[in-house]
């Protein structure tokens, strides 16, 4: 595992058949936790979605990762998209093992394996999570050096993760906190106005 996984939990660590996987997993148990706490109709940042709207895109979203080798035998049909956050914090700990996150897939990155994968779209699920407690006014709960290895991610594979339908320019800060600097990197501005642009 990665040196720097000391923020996600020893559990989830020994569980998850990879750094990526942990890493996707403990942004969904993030997720989880700042859905259940949201303000479904608060403005977020993102220009025409409230809460509930991005609550159940980033929902739509875990249901396209869940689904994304083809061999998913969990069943979302009817469930709520707050009730279906939790339940994707509960599948993501064991859902893939070594096989299955070997598997070559074709994803909206291009096609990599579903281990290269994970260790993509758990950026998604963090960036929505700081977009709905943002919003609610809760604390994002997110770790610093998480939010760095964030940055980093984006900055090394910038081209294919700006543009239409996904992160848009970004927005300037001066701010010492990496959460603040990733998320002025994911081209967000905070709707209470704590980033310092």
């Amino acid at each position: 595992m990665n040196s720097q996984s000391s923020y996600i939990p020893i559990q989830t660590l020994e569980i998850t058949a990879s750094y990526n996987a942990a890493r996707y997993a403990y942004a969904t148990s993030l997720f989880a936790a700042a859905s259940a706490g949201s303000t479904a109709d608060a403005q977020t940042c993102c220009e025409d979605w409230c809460v509930a709207d991005a609550v159940e895109h980033a929902t739509l979203v875990m249901n396209m990762v869940d689904n994304i080798d083809g061999e998913t035998t969990n069943d979302s049909t009817g469930i709520d998209p707050l009730t279906l956050a939790q339940k994707h914090a509960e599948w993501s700990i064991s859902r893939w093992d070594q096989q299955s996150l070997a598997k070559p897939i074709q994803t909206p990155f291009g096609e990599m394996t579903v281990d290269d994968f994970l260790g993509i779209i758990w950026i998604d699920t963090l960036t929505h999570t700081w977009d709905i407690t943002d919003a609610s006014g809760l604390d994002h709960g997110i770790p610093q050096v998480m939010a760095e290895e964030a940055h980093n991610l984006m900055t090394s594979r910038e081209e294919v993760m700006r543009g239409p339908g996904r992160f848009n320019p970004a927005v300037e800060t001066n701010s010492d906190d990496a959460v603040d600097r990733f998320i002025a990197f994911t081209g967000r501005t905070s709707v209470r106005g704590s980033l310092n642009a």
